[in-house]
């Protein structure tokens, strides 16, 4: 998780700003003074609350990048929750209050002098303006506390199946039916101590008897002791051919400033350690021929490749050698920014998984609509995608970073089935 200076000013530019102007609003026409401790439209808590984020936001931003443990990233995120669910109301109060006012305004301009208010004359009560718009600014304000809520309470954990088929017409006749599930993004530290949970999660994995369950990255936010006590409930994924993992940006320490060199180095080769206590062969930039009935396909994985500032220590050129003449290649990379950059233009990988990108843990997905803040960050945010005879799957992710929510953008598990046949997808 990276920090920076421009981000955080941001932050006490909108935090101040928004209070600025709801306080404006909310005082510039009383018909009578609000107690100055009154809650919550006090001036008090106008200066007391953004003053309290603002100071703890500060401390995080002071020892993130020196902490040693993984129990500040926990703190960081509910600090984040509380932060949302008092300032994205606030916003969206303002922001309903000052369209409607403008809309009434608009309105007014192409109305019948006294027309309505004689047709509503005696039926219903009256209310002022003020009053109206403070209520239209109360309703626009419960939609995002109301979804942050049950994002926190029931979204984070709200594991969707999500399923493809895919035909190759170059996948060995053993392998037709391959169940393939790729789940990513765990984060073990920002999950805490959640095991009942995620426990279900491994649950409905294990329903679907795959072959394969492939995960493709960031097992941490950042430390090796995130991993202590998950190897009882990861260890029990069932796969019939074998359970394989590759390392994400956050598994390498590159978020933390450490003591030694050695240091981080320790810690990296406990994570790593970590994907064999929980069940994983991992794969460094190395490739596993998986051999039936005398017929062979490869799975590949690579270490992390983006584009800065996240790190590339993938090398996909030593991670194919020897997989020239297997007709089936499979490939793990963390990154989905790696396929349009380097693996489909020079590697002959029919099919990519990847994840990383959280679909920013929000978002709006009916039928074949699909948005989220992630398309604006990344070409290839979520779902399936394919170019000629190459297929590329982004996983939504497992669990969750930063903001312990998700929402309209649950935790995914990915089913895929490989079959033998003309190139497509279809829908299971």
């Amino acid at each position: 998780m990276k920090y920076s200076l421009g981000a955080f000013v941001g932050f006490v530019v909108f935090t101040i700003l928004i209070d600025f102007l709801l306080h404006r609003l909310i005082h510039s026409d009383d018909d009578k003074r609000i107690n100055y401790f009154a809650f919550p439209l006090g001036s008090f808590w106008f200066y007391s609350i953004p003053t309290f984020f603002i100071i703890a936001f500060s401390t995080i931003f002071a020892i993130i990048k020196t902490t040693g443990t993984a129990f500040t990233y926990v703190v960081f995120q509910w600090l984040l929750v509380s932060y949302l669910a008092v300032y994205l109301p606030k916003l969206f109060y303002y922001l309903g209050y000052k369209l409607t006012h403008r809309a009434i305004k608009v309105k007014n301009k192409f109305s019948s002098d006294g027309k309505i208010k004689k047709m509503n004359e005696g039926r219903y009560p009256t209310i002022s303006r003020k009053k109206f718009l403070s209520q239209v600014g109360i309703v626009m304000a419960s939609l995002p506390f109301v979804s942050l809520l049950f994002g926190v309470m029931k979204g984070r954990f709200a594991f969707s199946k999500r399923y493809t088929k895919l035909s190759f017409p170059n996948l060995p006749e053993s392998f037709d039916g391959l169940k393939i599930i790729q789940i990513s993004d765990l984060h073990l530290g920002s999950l805490n101590s959640n095991y009942e949970e995620m426990e279900e999660a491994v649950r409905l994995i294990n329903d679907e008897h795959p072959d394969l369950i492939c995960f493709t990255g960031d097992l941490v936010n950042n430390f090796y002791e995130e991993t202590i006590g998950w190897e009882k409930v990861f260890s029990k994924l069932n796969a019939r051919i074998g359970k394989y993992s590759i390392l994400g940006n956050h598994d390498y320490g590159d978020y933390s400033k450490w003591s030694s060199a050695e240091e981080k180095s320790n810690n990296l080769r406990q994570i790593k350690e970590a994907h064999g206590r929980l069940g994983f062969k991992l794969l460094n930039n190395q490739s596993r021929t998986i051999a039936q009935n005398g017929e062979e396909i490869v799975v590949t994985g690579v270490e992390n490749w983006g584009h800065p500032p996240f790190p590339q220590y993938g090398d996909l050129k030593k991670a194919s050698e020897g997989t020239e003449n297997i007709p089936f290649k499979l490939l793990l990379s963390h990154d989905p920014d790696h396929w349009d950059a380097e693996v489909k233009q020079s590697y002959n990988y029919d099919l990519t998984l990847a994840g990383h990108t959280h679909g920013m843990q929000f978002g709006i997905e009916f039928k074949n609509f699909q948005w989220s803040p992630a398309k604006y960050k990344f070409r290839r945010w979520a779902g399936l995608y394919n170019e000629g005879n190459k297929f590329l799957y982004v996983n939504r992710g497992l669990g969750y970073l930063g903001m312990p929510a998700r929402v309209g953008m649950p935790p995914e598990i990915t089913i895929i089935e490989l079959t033998r046949g003309p190139i497509g997808n279809d829908p299971m």
